[in-house]
C-alpha cells in the first residue's frame, strides 16, 4: 500500500469513529435527521477505508455495497458485514429521504450494528 493510500485509509478510519461519536451529539442537540445521516456516514467511511486499503472503487453507494460483497466472497468476511451495512444504509437521509420518519430510539439502536461493522472491517486488515 502506498503512503497516499495509507493516508486515505487512516482518514476514513478516523472519520468513521468520529462520525459515530457525533451521532450522540446530534441527538442531544435535537438534530434527528443529522444524527441519522451521520450514522450512515460512519458506516460509509468504514467501508471506504477497507476499499482504499485494497485499491477497490468506493465512490458510490453501489461501490460500497460491492466492497462488502467482495470482502465476504474473497476474504471470508462474516455475513454481518452485509446486514450491518444494510442497516446503516437505511439511515441515509440523502439517498433515502422519502422513507418513514425516524425516532431517536431507532438511531440509538442502530449504533451497535454500525460499530460492529467498523470493528469487523478493521479486523480484516
Amino acid at each position: 500500500m502506498t503512503t497516499a493510500n495509507a493516508n486515505i485509509v487512516d482518514h476514513h478510519r478516523k472519520a468513521s469513529w468520529h462520525s459515530l461519536d457525533q451521532v450522540d451529539v446530534k441527538l442531544q442537540d435535537g438534530e434527528l435527521e443529522a444524527a441519522s445521516q451521520t450514522l450512515w456516514e460512519a458506516a460509509a467511511h468504514g467501508v471506504k477505508a477497507a476499499a482504499a486499503r485494497r485499491g477497490w472503487p468506493n465512490a458510490s453507494v453501489n461501490d460500497l455495497m460491492k466492497v462488502v460483497i467482495r470482502l465476504m466472497k474473497e476474504e471470508d468476511g462474516p455475513i454481518d458485514l452485509n446486514s450491518n451495512l444494510l442497516i446503516a444504509h437505511s439511515f441515509d437521509r440523502i439517498d433515502r429521504a422519502w422513507e418513514i420518519p425516524l425516532s431517536e430510539y431507532e438511531v440509538i439502536y442502530a449504533k451497535g450494528p454500525v460499530a460492529e461493522l467498523l470493528r469487523i472491517l478493521e479486523s480484516m486488515d
